[in-house]
C-alpha cells in the first residue's frame, strides 16, 4: 500500500475525529486503460480533497454528486460514466478506460473501520479488505486468499511485501528512503560506521527509518527476500562492497551501486578479485545507479534511483536509459 494512499486513510481518520462524516472512494475495477491502480482512494469531507483515483476528471464529478446526494448511502458502487451515459451506452475515460468505485459514506462512529485498515497497512505483509456492498459487512484479512468472500463480496488486495535495503547513511540515502516510503516501499538502512550517527535525522521518531548498526553483509542476509531492492549508497567500499557481495549472493529483484563509471568499474574488479564473482554474476549490478535523467542533486539522483527500481520491479527493461552519476 502506498503512502500516497496511507495518507487517505489518516485524512479520514483526522475528519472522523473532528466529528465529521467522510465520502471514501476505492478503485474496485477497471477495464482498459486507468490513471490509477485497483485499490487506490480519494476521499473528501465534502471540501477538502484527499488522494486520487484519476487525474481529475473523476473527481471532479464526484464532488459535483456529493452536492446532489447521490452518495449518502453507507455503502454502494459506483461506475463512472453511467451518469453520463444513462442510455446505458459505454462512457470511457478520456485515457480509454472504465473504472469501478466502491464508495463509502462514514460517519465519526465508524472510525473503526479507517483505525483497521491503518493497523493492517502498518504491517509488513499482504492483506485483502472485504467488503459486501449488501450487508455492510467489512473486513481485513491476512494474506492473498479471497477464496472466503465469493460474490456479492468485494475484495481488494495490498501488497506490503516490497522493500528497500539501503546500504550507508549519505545525503541520497535520506532522500531515497523518503521517496521510496512514499512510493510504498518498507525502508529498512543499514550502517557501520557509528560516528556518522549525528548524520542521519529522518529518524522514526520523525516518521522516517533507524538505522540499524550492524555489517552489511549481515544485515542483507536477516531482510533480503525476492521483493528486496538492494541500493549500496555509502560511497564507501567499506560499507558498499560488503553489502554487495551478500546481494550478489541473495535473490533480490535489484541491486544497485551509487558511484562514477571509473568508480564503478573499479568496484567491479575487486568483486571478481576478492569474491571471484563472474562477469555473468556481476550483470545483476545496475552501477552506476539511475535513469538517464541527467540528476546532479541528492534529490535528483534519488528521483532516478526510485524510478530505475519501480521499472524493474514494474518488469521495464531500462538499460538503455542510464545517466551514471559520480
Amino acid at each position: 500500500m502506498n503512502g500516497l494512499d496511507k495518507q487517505v486513510l489518516l485524512d479520514c481518520q483526522s475528519w472522523l475525529q473532528q466529528g465529521k462524516p467522510v465520502w471514501l472512494c476505492t478503485i474496485v475495477s477497471t477495464y482498459g486503460s486507468a490513471p490509477r491502480p485497483i485499490g487506490s482512494l480519494f476521499a473528501t469531507e465534502g471540501s477538502i480533497r484527499s488522494g486520487s483515483v484519476s487525474g481529475g476528471c473523476i473527481e471532479d464529478a464526484f464532488m459535483a454528486l456529493i452536492q446532489l446526494h447521490q452518495f449518502d448511502k453507507p455503502l454502494q458502487v459506483f461506475d463512472y460514466g453511467s451518469h453520463l451515459a444513462p442510455n446505458g451506452s459505454q462512457y470511457e475515460l478520456p485515457c480509454g478506460g472504465h473504472i469501478s468505485l466502491l464508495i463509502e459514506y462514514l460517519q465519526p462512529n465508524d472510525y473503526h473501520f479507517v483505525d483497521d485498515w491503518l493497523a493492517a497497512a502498518a504491517q509488513a505483509s499482504v492483506f485483502i479488505r472485504a467488503i459486501n456492498p449488501d450487508t455492510e459487512q467489512r473486513g481485513i484479512i491476512n494474506g492473498t486468499d479471497s477464496a472466503l468472500y465469493p460474490s456479492p463480496w468485494l475484495t481488494v488486495h495490498y501488497q506490503q511485501h516490497w522493500q528497500l535495503l539501503l546500504l550507508g547513511i549519505s545525503q541520497v540515502s535520506e532522500e531515497v528512503a523518503r521517496l521510496a516510503t512514499r512510493a510504498g516501499f518498507t525502508v529498512r538502512l543499514c550502517d557501520m560506521r557509528e560516528n556518522y550517527s549525528q548524520s542521519w535525522r529522518w529518524t522514526a521518531a520523525q516518521g522516517g527509518v533507524d538505522v540499524e548498526w550492524c555489517s552489511a553483509d549481515a544485515f542483507v542476509e536477516r531482510y533480503a527476500t525476492p521483493y528486496s531492492a538492494i541500493l549500496a549508497l555509502a560511497h564507501d567500499p567499506r560499507v558498499d562492497d560488503i553489502g554487495l557481495m551478500g546481494a550478489l549472493e541473495s535473490n533480490a529483484f535489484y541491486i544497485g551501486a551509487l558511484g562514477s563509471h571509473a568508480n564503478s568499474e573499479r568496484r567491479r574488479e575487486r568483486l571478481m578479485r576478492i569474491g571471484e564473482y563472474t562477469q555473468s554474476q556481476l550483470a545483476r549490478l545496475h552501477a552506476p545507479i539511475g535513469l538517464a535523467i541527467g540528476s546532479k542533486t541528492p534529490f535528483e539522483i534519488a528521483i532516478a534511483i526510485i524510478a530505475e527500481v519501480i521499472a524493474v520491479k514494474n518488469g521495464i527493461d531500462c538499460n538503455s536509459w542510464h545517466y551514471r552519476h559520480g
